[in-house]
């Protein structure tokens, strides 16, 4: 089996294994990476339907596990046309229908994914594979002490208000993720964050805390970014993501909504 460096950040490595039948991915993680990557083994052994676990060990300093290798692109890739041309394309709405059809079917089966984001989605022939699923979790499984909610630009509202609040272990709930969930299609749609903070002179965004991102969103009074690409699609999501968790559709609901978008 050949072996390629795929990541290696914070502690925690990513490796491709190709062989003549398979590929898969090995995550090591040693130092502050180890917990992480046990509770990523945790997750695997429980989680239904995506990266099923292998193999795995765990020894004083390194924790290790191995899935399967998903072949094919991340939603960020997946919309790239739309990125460049400003137009929607039918792969990418169907990859978007897709998407949320995957996240309806982890809640229906009580799970929460915890971190989506465009490059933990890979739409493969068997349909969209979730990856990176450290943070998932369901009632049956202990939440994560250092889990902080995900990437910021991409929370809901009501999560960041309790996270900046000081609650502990961070709770996302199914509402929650609809949100994260429209905010990655944004992101994936126009390269930009669904928030302006310029709008509020929260600028230059290089210097933005985590904590300073939350605030902004769970103050809810930050603009939607003034975006070119695919209009009908971003007014789907503003919909999405402009009201009340009371009132935001599931996913499962978001993937019918996005099936009538044109594109235009």
């Amino acid at each position: 089996m050949r072996w390629k460096l795929i990541s290696s950040r914070r502690g925690s490595a990513v490796w491709k294994g190709t062989g003549p039948a398979a590929s898969v991915a090995l995550k090591a993680g040693q130092g502050e990476g180890a917990p992480i990557t046990s509770r990523e083994i945790a997750v695997a052994e429980l989680m239904p339907g995506h990266s099923p676990l292998i193999a795995s060990g765990r020894n004083e300093t390194t924790s290790w596990l191995i899935t399967p290798w998903h072949d094919g692109p991340s939603a960020w890739d997946v919309f790239h046309t739309v990125r460049t041309t400003h137009q929607g394309t039918p792969e990418a709405r169907d990859a978007a229908v897709d998407l949320c059809l995957a996240v309806a079917d982890l809640h229906r089966q009580g799970w929460v994914h915890g971190d989506l984001q465009p490059e933990h989605a890979i739409h493969t022939n068997a349909g969209v594979q979730l990856i990176d699923c450290t943070w998932a979790a369901f009632p049956g499984l202990t939440p994560s002490g250092t889990f902080q909610g995900g990437l910021p630009h991409l929370l809901a509202p009501e999560l960041a208000a309790e996270i900046e609040a000081g609650h502990r272990p961070v709770k996302v709930t199914p509402a929650a993720e609809t949100y994260t969930l429209a905010a990655t299609l944004w992101y994936a749609s126009t390269g930009a964050w669904p928030r302006n903070y310029a709008a509020v002179g929260a600028t230059p965004e290089g210097i933005l805390t985590s904590s300073k991102i939350r605030g902004l969103i769970a103050w809810r009074h930050v603009p939607f970014t003034d975006a070119p690409q695919w209009p009908s699609l971003l007014t789907t999501l503003r919909e999405a993501l402009a009201g009340s968790h009371e009132r935001r559709p599931s996913a499962l609901e978001m993937a019918y909504l996005l099936t009538a978008v044109p594109m235009n």
